[in-house]
């Protein structure tokens, strides 16, 4: 056997379905990213935030440009720390390593791009284009995310499902409130 046959990539089922599952992870965790608008708008409040649109907003195009395509960079470079902790730690620790790149790296990329984002527009018309296609893209995609949001909510079993996960919610604070008492009583 060749070295080339050794390392062909459709002869290793599970990292092809390793690598699906994270890819679908990852769509599944950009998905749910655009309801946490709390957390991006608390974060915006944030006066090293705000320092920093400034001076993304304030670098000339090509700077931005650079500085938004680095930062998008990043992000998928935490892809490789996904696999290395998959491959090292295991799948939960995988999934949160996901989350947590996606939920931290992943708006900074989105406000690195938003702050340069106008004169980066105005100095190039292929960026306008490439950013009118990705945003005709997530509509699409926010599209699918509402439709099957709408057709979950009109099925019969989903307000059972809610009333379990209110209860299990209510529960879980209560036991928490009861771990801190206890806690509490302990250290007195």
């Amino acid at each position: 056997m060749t070295d080339d046959k050794a390392h062909h990539p459709h002869w290793h089922p599970l990292l092809r379905w390793v690598g699906h599952a994270f890819g679908l992870l990852y769509i599944l965790v950009t998905l749910l990213f655009g309801p946490i608008k709390w957390l991006a708008a608390w974060l915006e409040r944030q006066q090293v935030i705000q320092r920093y649109i400034r001076l993304v907003a304030s670098f000339p195009p090509a700077a931005g440009l650079t500085v938004s395509l680095l930062s998008l960079g990043l992000l998928e470079l935490s892809k490789i720390a996904v696999l290395l902790s998959y491959r090292y730690f295991g799948l939960l620790t995988a999934m949160v390593v996901t989350l947590c790149a996606k939920v931290s790296l992943g708006y900074f990329a989105h406000t690195t791009w938003h702050a340069a984002r106008p004169n980066v527009i105005v100095a190039y018309p292929w960026a306008a284009r490439v950013d009118a296609w990705i945003g005709a893209q997530l509509v699409q995609i926010r599209g699918f995310r509402d439709r099957l949001v709408g057709y979950l909510k009109n099925r019969s079993w989903y307000p059972g499902i809610v009333n379990a996960f209110m209860i299990i919610q209510k529960r879980a604070a209560s036991l928490a409130g009861w771990i801190k008492t206890g806690l509490a009583n302990i250290f007195r």
